[in-house]
Parts: C-alpha cells; sequence; structure tokens
C-alpha cells in the first residue's frame, strides 16, 4: 500500500474536520507498519480491528467512493488528502496524548497524534468513527492540550482531566483538576498509590506542568 499526493499543509484547526467511519479508520491504521503504527494501534485499542480484513476492505470501498483513495495503473490503491496525512500520523507518529474527559459519570477521549510536519487531534464518536482535525499550527502541542482541558472545564463545571503522554518507550501521567478558579495537577505514583499534588495555579502555571510532563516522557 502506498501514500499518493501527501498533503503539504495541515489544515486549519476548527475550519477543516472530517469523519471517518470505523472501516475506514481500520484502513488507515494498516497503511504502515512498524514501531510506531504499532504504538499507534496501542494508544487507539484497536489490536482486533486492524486484524479484521473485512473491515479494512469495507474501509478502503469506503474511501475510494469519498475520493479519499485512488488506484494507480498498477492496482495499487493510494490514500490522497486528509485520509494520507491521517495514515502518516499513524505510521511516523514519534509522541502520542491520551486525554480523558472526566464529568460525574461521563468520559469523553481526545488523542493528539504528533509526526513529523503532522499533528492531529482525533475524537471518537458513535459506531466506532472519528473526527479529526489538524492542530493549530501557530501553537504548540502543549498549549493545543491545554486549550481542549480548559475548553472541557468551562463546558462541564467540575469536569477533570487525566492525560498520558506517550512516547516510543516510555510515558507520564497526569490529573487536572480546576478548583475555585485555579488549578491542581497531580503526578500518580503506581508504585507507592500516591499522587503528588501541586495547587493553586494559574493558566500559565498549568501550561508548563503539561508541558513538564511532555518533556519527562522520553
Amino acid at each position: 500500500m502506498t501514500i499518493q499526493d501527501q498533503t503539504q499543509q495541515e489544515p486549519r484547526l476548527g475550519v477543516d474536520v472530517i469523519g471517518f467511519g470505523v472501516g475506514e479508520f481500520a484502513y488507515l491504521l494498516n497503511v504502515f507498519e512498524g514501531p510506531a503504527r504499532n504504538r499507534t494501534v496501542s494508544v487507539f485499542r484497536a489490536e482486533e480491528m486492524v486484524d479484521d480484513v473485512t473491515l479494512s476492505t469495507a474501509g478502503a470501498s469506503s474511501l475510494l467512493a469519498r475520493d479519499m483513495a485512488t488506484v494507480d495503473d498498477n492496482g495499487q490503491l493510494g490514500v490522497t488528502g486528509v485520509a494520507a496525512a491521517v495514515a502518516t500520523a499513524f505510521g511516523s507518529a514519534t509522541r502520542w496524548t491520551e486525554i480523558a474527559l472526566l464529568t460525574g459519570e461521563t468520559m469523553d477521549n481526545v488523542a493528539l497524534l504528533e509526526a513529523p510536519g503532522v499533528s492531529l487531534m482525533l475524537q471518537p464518536r458513535l459506531l466506532g468513527t472519528w473526527f479529526v482535525f489538524a492542530q493549530d499550527p501557530s501553537i504548540t502541542s502543549a498549549e493545543a492540550t491545554l486549550r481542549v482541558v480548559q475548553q472541557h472545564v468551562q463546558q462541564n463545571h467540575g469536569g477533570s482531566a487525566y492525560l498520558v503522554f506517550k512516547t516510543m518507550d516510555s510515558e507520564q501521567h497526569l490529573l487536572i483538576r480546576c478548583e475555585n478558579d485555579t488549578w491542581t495537577t497531580g503526578i500518580p505514583d503506581f508504585d507507592k498509590d500516591e499522587v503528588a499534588e501541586t495547587m493553586v495555579l494559574d493558566d500559565a502555571g498549568l501550561l508548563a506542568a503539561i508541558a513538564n510532563s511532555r518533556g519527562q516522557a522520553q
């Protein structure tokens, strides 16, 4: 499988948002092979999905019907446009951020995948579908993560977030909650079953905590 006409410039965050069905998602996860792709599959808990040949075939057919894939003269299928950008991120990512957005009884999820030249945010929706949008290129990934958390807390009083920053070989966890218009962060120590908290942070302090946790995931 190949990539054709790969996008050169990321869509702008909040402008270009596209949905992928479960079969399309499975196919895009299978475009590349290698350790980065395997890490991506693990982040999405998609091990069974990528092994489902029927599902991936249906996804390829759907991408063709939506003009997101083409077949060359040799019968080789290649994804194009936004689909190519997503497949590239899946196959060459160097950093993954899992963002769990929590309320009293519900949880929503956002994933940030960072690859050379491609940084994408993905959010699951009903029936295995995913919404994909590009990170705003004018801000850092730490700032993009902060914005997601801020928006969640603004829309859900008492909401909190659980972040997991991953690289190929390591991961770092960070708990975030808002209290009296300030932020509290927590770094869990699973061996000791303890959480080291830092309280009364402003937005700049929370951004620094996110950037620090990202840096510790090496």
